[in-house]
């Protein structure tokens, strides 16, 4: 019995230490790593099975080569040596007759390892392919976040442990964030109340003191009535509003302008909740908040992260008191983006294409892209307006090569099936950005069949397309080497001598981290300079673009959210659910309204799309408003649709990001 070390890939925020344990070769048991500060020797229950995943006798191991219509998913193994003959002609045909930027890469989190989530971008480059806005995630939170609090590191979530009020604002974190429940659990033992403020009743929710049950974009309406309820009644920090930030004034005369009852209706709750909550705040100077992603996914996010830091600030989180922090992502080792995607080897400006407008850039865009190559990612399913998306990839005249490591919805429309390799094949870095720890890992195994890391991928084929950039050279060892310089926070014992395989390593910045008090030369902004690019100077009120639209919302009555689930990370672990379609969360009124009854068959639909799914009739979420959980797959016999043909590919008000829990939608039982 062999026992080692690695990582988990996986997009969270936990990028907690694993440790495998080995029979001849083949992994039987995976634990949490005990000696990670952070994991403290326990997994989600998704990563405790991952070994079967990586294991599993349905992986692609071969290339392939589509024999059938596209999105049938029939195809005929070949030979490495005849996937790169028909990799290399088909990019070399698409930039000689419609030159390079008709070639996309389409890629994300499947891998967060640092050396393989960037693997891609030096081909890219150098080939002059359109690049491709990295935006579907999380990046019209950090947008709003930094506007007002800058890019440095944010507040250690082990400060909870010490806080009399811990506020899980927008994140359900037993679900995304599992290793933050610890934390609370201790502070919680110590006489702490532990709230929620989330649309329906998740099970974080169900595990708090107090939930407080915010319209979907209502949470920049709820922080700025709180606010203007704190800063009325006196109760803000005056000492660290004025020695440690500018531009106070203008807001607060923004929040006198408007009544509490204005922020509250917007909000979704009433004045006395809101106050409440207010109240609990300001009794609480050591309030620890733990601010989550999915309350920045509509068409007012990045509002509602600016709102919330600025009362965050207000109320003297940022001091570096015991027990008192806002954390939205950590920023424990900020990366230098232009050493990481090589930025120098672009040698011409080339077009820009969101990745949350796919749908657009494969049907609308011109000149039109004729090459799409997907890595880390499953567009189909997690891409919005899957509908637009699947009309894309149903042209004949496109060509879509997808690197993975199990048959998903979009590899049915593939021309060329590459297998990719997993992270436990692989070497690497991770950077956790829920907390300040990073790791290298080496790997537990070899990769099985004739599969291939990114990096592995994207090096081989550089040389094969004639690139004799130095860049393309590197091993793994020498990127990383490259790269190590590049992250700030890293001691620089470290970036002299490398990183060692196996050992979490903590930031520089851990101890600092969300205390304005340690950058005297930086200054919170509570309202920006008028030069900066913002639709507003200071957080205030504006419309949700599709919920508040009239006539939407007399088609289609409901508002529609899709958060995560415990049985999938993104589209990740879909293979286990073949034939699951999903619950839809619909309150007992409605479900009177509609004629629906629980466990029904039931039909989601807008001008978008529609989606099939399982109602459940429950309390747990809001009139008005369904909740479907988790990106299952488009593989049900039932139907060739997922979620996302029903969400928009609007993006949010700063950072460009999707906008998945804002769609109008109408629900019928489904009669036969």
């Amino acid at each position: 019995m062999l026992k080692k070390k690695t990582i988990c890939p996986l997009d969270c925020p936990d990028a907690c230490g694993i440790v495998a344990t080995m029979e001849d070769d083949v992994i039987t048991r995976l634990d949490g790593d005990p000696d990670h500060p952070f994991t403290d020797g326990f997994l989600c229950k998704k990563v405790r099975t991952y070994h079967e995943r990586v294991q599993s006798t349905d992986r692609l191991l071969f290339p392939q080569k589509r024999v059938g219509k596209k999105g049938e998913g029939k195809f005929q193994r070949i030979s490495w040596d005849e996937a790169w003959t028909i990799l290399v002609d088909q990019l070399t045909n698409i930039k000689e007759q419609h030159g390079s930027e008709a070639l996309l890469p389409y890629s994300y989190a499947g891998n967060m390892g640092k050396v393989n989530f960037f693997a891609g971008h030096p081909f890219f480059h150098r080939y002059g392919a359109s690049q491709l806005n990295r935006t579907i995630c999380s990046v019209a939170a950090k947008t709003g976040w930094n506007l007002h609090y800058g890019s440095h590191p944010q507040s250690p979530p082990e400060k909870a442990i010490d806080s009399d009020l811990v506020i899980a604002w927008g994140i359900n974190a037993k679900v995304t964030n599992i290793h933050f429940m610890p934390m609370v659990v201790k502070a919680r033992r110590r006489g702490a109340r532990f709230i929620v403020i989330d649309p329906y009743e998740n099970v974080t929710a169900e595990a708090a003191d107090q939930h407080y049950r915010v319209k979907p974009g209502g949470d920049a309406a709820l922080a700025l009535g709180i606010l203007k309820h704190l800063t009325e009644n006196d109760r803000i920090d005056k000492g660290f509003i004025k020695k440690y930030s500018e531009g106070f004034t203008d807001l607060a005369a923004y929040l006198a302008s408007n009544s509490l009852s204005t922020f509250a209706a917007a909000s979704g709750l009433t004045i006395e909740s809101m106050v409440q909550l207010a109240v609990s705040i300001a009794d609480n100077p050591k309030t620890f908040i733990r601010v989550g992603v999915g309350l920045s996914r509509n068409t007012q996010g990045a509002m509602a992260t600016r709102a919330i830091a600025c009362l965050s600030a207000a109320v003297g989180l940022f001091d570096g008191k015991q027990g008192a922090g806002a954390l939205l992502s950590s920023t424990s080792f900020s990366l230098d983006s232009r050493v990481f995607g090589f930025a120098s080897l672009i040698n011409k400006p080339t077009r820009t294409i969101n990745m949350v407008r796919l749908g657009e850039a494969l049907t609308e865009v011109s000149p039109p892209v004729k090459g799409l190559f997907v890595y880390s990612s499953n567009p189909l399913s997690v891409a919005p307006d899957s509908s637009k998306v699947r009309q894309g990839l149903e042209r004949e005249d496109l060509f879509t090569v997808v690197h993975e490591q199990f048959h998903t919805d979009t590899t049915k429309y593939a021309d060329l099936l590459l297998p990719a390799s997993t992270s436990f094949e692989n070497d690497d870095i991770y950077i956790g950005y829920g907390h300040y720890y990073m790791g290298r890992t080496q790997p537990v195994f070899a990769p099985k069949g004739e599969s291939i890391s990114n990096f592995a991928l994207f090096q081989t084929l550089a040389l094969k397309m004639g690139y004799t950039d130095p860049v393309f050279y590197q091993d793994v060892e020498s990127r990383i080497q490259t790269y190590l310089p590049a992250i700030s926070g890293l001691a620089e014992s470290i970036i002299q001598n490398g990183l060692p395989a196996g050992e979490a390593v903590r930031s520089d910045y851990f101890d600092i981290g969300g205390d304005f008090t340690k950058f005297s030369e930086k200054r919170f902004k509570f309202t920006l300079p008028d030069n900066d690019n913002t639709e507003a100077g200071h957080p205030r009120l504006i419309k949700r673009r599709e919920l508040d639209d009239p006539l939407l919302s007399e088609k289609y009555p409901f508002a529609l959210i899709t958060p995560p689930n415990a049985e999938l990370l993104n589209s990740t672990f879909g293979e286990r659910y073949p034939n699951k379609s999903g619950k839809v969360l619909i309150h007992s009124q409605d479900a009177v309204a509609t004629n629906i009854c629980d466990n029904d068959e039931v039909e989601i639909f807008n001008h978008r799309g529609f989606n099939r799914r399982i109602a459940e009739v429950t309390d747990k979420t809001q009139p008005g408003l369904l909740v479907a959980e988790g990106i299952y797959w488009q593989t049900n016999a039932s139907q060739q649709t997922g979620i996302n043909d029903l969400t928009s590919q609007a993006i949010t008000d700063a950072g460009e990001g999707g906008t998945f829990h804002e769609s109008r939608v109408a629900i019928r039982k489904v009669t036969s």
